[in-house]
């Protein structure tokens, strides 16, 4: 059964990110996508699998993204690891813990990737990078999250009056 979820939730992605999210976010800048599929499956999940999960949902969007193979498989399988670690000791139901899980996983990720190909190709400039795109980047993959985790959950009817 989880696996069905897990290959749905990348079909999703995928399309979601190619298709759908191109228009959505203002300039080069768009929702994460799968950054969100690894937080939504790694608080209910073990770390071992967590960190599995995020190395393959990392390893499709660097085989999809044309970019160095192996940046999102890393940044994503340690991202994956890390919050399934913390969400044993935290209440990730909660929006705010959800917000925060989001924005966090998005600047950490976007740190390690712009760190990795500081190291090994050449340097960006680090000031400009962090201001005009990890930040909004991760603004907009947070209130994107919110927006699906809010829609994903199933309102429950209201009692009838007798």
């Amino acid at each position: 059964m989880k696996l069905w979820w897990f290959a749905g939730g990348l079909t999703l992605c995928v399309i979601g990110q190619a298709v759908l999210l191109p228009a959505f976010g203002p300039g080069a800048i768009r929702p994460d996508c799968f950054l969100l599929l690894v937080c939504l499956l790694a608080v209910r999940l073990a770390p071992e699998a967590a960190t599995l999960q995020g190395f393959f949902i990392g390893l499709c969007q660097d085989a999809l993204s044309g970019g160095p193979l192996g940046l999102r498989a890393f940044a994503y399988s340690l991202l994956g690891f890390v919050i399934a670690s913390l969400s044993r000791n935290l209440f990730t139901d909660k929006p705010f813990a959800q917000f925060c899980f989001l924005l966090g996983g998005t600047t950490l990720t976007g740190l390690l990737t712009l760190g990795l190909v500081a190291f090994f190709l050449e340097m960006p400039p680090l000031f400009s990078a962090l201001l005009f795109v990890i930040a909004p980047e991760g603004l907009l993959t947070a209130a994107f999250g919110l927006l699906v985790l809010w829609l994903l959950r199933a309102p429950r009817p209201l009692p009838r009056a007798r």
